[in-house]
């Protein structure tokens, strides 16, 4: 809803501009609220699925299977990805530079997992770049720099290949976001610098991503369990009623 009133006052603005009517109708219209709907993220089976679409041992596949962990490692943006030159990934030591907004460089850590299939591509699968001096990490299979576009159309041709068709980059970043907190890989100022946010504003709500996750699948502690209510510990009765099939 918001995308069409922001249309229509663009539009009303241009035909004022253009002398098509005499005042802007549109002018002190606000914007409707956006709902902060809670957006699932990608399950270790949806994942799973999607490791396992693809052949680790073909050049595609290796290359592929190495940005998906990537992105769900780091949840570092498309357009981050695509400009990562192989000079700024550390795999030995498990972290990469990234050129974020703004021209903020900041540092990225990775697991051994994102180590493994990062060793397997370079070493075995990745092909020469077409010009040196673009030395990107990530190519085409002949050597040309991986354009965003390309990456966005590769995931969702994969998503809907493995049975997951909502993927896309940015659900990975959502995804490494909120992973990041349940399994408390740090608090929310590292998060905040690891995804590149200058406030805590977007931050805060990956925090209540994670709570809502962790309500679903955790165990919550329950007051009334915790109060210890002896009138419920029925314990005799519920056994009468089994025994007697009430």
């Amino acid at each position: 809803m918001q995308g069409k009133v922001r249309a229509l006052k663009a539009f009303s603005s241009w035909l004022i501009r253009e002398g098509y009517i005499p005042e802007n109708l549109l002018a002190n219209i606000r914007l409707p609220k956006a709902p902060n709907k809670i957006t699932d993220t990608l399950t270790p089976d949806e994942i799973d699925k999607l490791m396992s679409a693809q052949n680790p041992l073909t050049a595609i596949g290796s290359r592929n299977i190495a940005i998906l962990t990537i992105l769900l490692d780091t949840g570092m943006r498309e357009s981050e990805l695509c400009n990562l030159y192989k000079e700024d990934v550390h795999i030995e030591e498990g972290f990469l530079k990234v050129m974020g907004k703004g021209s903020k460089e900041r540092i990225l850590p990775f697991g051994a997992l994102g180590q493994k299939v990062l060793w397997r591509y370079v070493l075995h699968f990745r092909p020469e770049p077409e010009n040196s001096s673009d030395n990107y990490l990530f190519l085409t299979l002949d050597g040309k720099k991986l354009q965003p576009n390309a990456v966005k159309l590769l995931l969702k041709r994969w998503g809907k290949r493995a049975g997951v068709p909502r993927l896309h980059a940015h659900l990975c970043r959502h995804t490494f976001a909120t992973s990041f907190l349940i399994h408390k890989c740090g608090d929310v100022f590292r998060l905040q610098q690891m995804l590149g946010h200058t406030t805590l504003e977007m931050v805060r709500r990956y925090v209540h991503y994670a709570s809502t996750q962790d309500m679903i699948q955790g165990h919550v502690l329950s007051p009334m369990d915790r109060m210890g209510i002896k009138g419920l510990r029925s314990y005799k009765i519920d056994k009468l009623l089994k025994n007697n099939k009430v």
